[in-house]
């Protein structure tokens, strides 16, 4: 998820709000950085150049996204937990941890998803940025497959996210794989930000993805899913279907994922 993309987003599909967004997303970026500057002065400073220089629309969208990026970039320090890291007057390298590394992706992203909220109804917020994200996915190049079987699924998550998340992956008949998730580390790196975040912004953020990138892996491929951390509940259910070998495809009941 990144921010032109976002303000690009906007402005093709709901221009009316591009404003407030960019003036409630400043203002909320520059509480968390302690910056006394009011978004909305800036934004009146970057009309009346555009109306006197008579720049065109994308010239104006370039100048908004540098307004907020530059506060991004030091959010995005804040949460990194950069200032632990500084030992000395000159730090050559780094080593932040895997924790702080996961801060630093996942309150952006979290705080640019949840701004939503403050601009228009929640519902119609919640799902205008689903929308946003399934254009992300529908717009990037089509590719070959790069897995021809699901249980390739298995190896990968495996690989991926050995250091970030607890769970067990398992075989649950012909071309249907399961895995369970009991620790996860970016539902931490939020509750670390804010204990009572938006647990539902934050799903479409970090979980809803995987749907679209199981059917990118192999359109053969169906991902089930009813329980997620990141939601309250104490574990995901993770289900990947091939529908070559599951004809009726089907989410294994909660007694069946309890008893893992």
């Amino acid at each position: 998820m990144r921010l032109n993309s976002i303000l690009e987003y906007l402005v093709n599909n709901h221009p009316d709000f591009f404003l407030p967004y960019i003036r409630a997303l400043g203002n909320r970026l520059s509480k968390i950085i302690k910056q006394e500057e009011e978004i909305s002065s800036a934004l009146s400073a970057l009309l009346r150049n555009y109306r006197l220089k008579e720049k065109d629309g994308k010239m104006l969208l370039v100048d908004f996204f540098r307004l907020l990026r530059n506060k991004m970039i030091e959010v995005t320090k804040i949460s990194l937990n950069l200032h632990k890291y500084y030992e000395g007057k000159s730090v050559r390298r780094m080593r932040i941890t895997l924790f702080d590394k996961m801060r630093g992706s996942m309150i952006p992203q979290y705080l640019m998803a949840v701004t939503f909220k403050e601009i228009m109804p929640r519902e119609e917020a919640s799902e205008f940025f689903k929308k946003y994200v399934d254009s992300e996915y529908e717009i990037t190049e089509t590719r070959p497959s790069p897995l021809t079987m699901v249980e390739e699924i298995l190896a990968l998550y495996e690989r991926e996210s050995e250091k970030t998340h607890n769970f067990t992956t398992f075989k649950i008949q012909e071309g249907k794989m399961g895995m369970k998730i009991t620790r996860c580390m970016s539902e931490e790196a939020l509750r670390s930000f804010d204990k009572d975040f938006d647990r539902e912004f934050a799903y479409i953020v970090e979980c809803y993805p995987d749907f679209h990138r199981t059917k990118r892996m192999n359109e053969k491929f169906v991902l089930t899913r009813e329980r997620s951390i990141m939601m309250g509940n104490s574990y995901c259910d993770f289900c990947w279907n091939d529908k070559r070998f599951v004809e009726k495809i089907e989410h294994p009941d909660k007694e069946f994922w309890e008893q893992i």
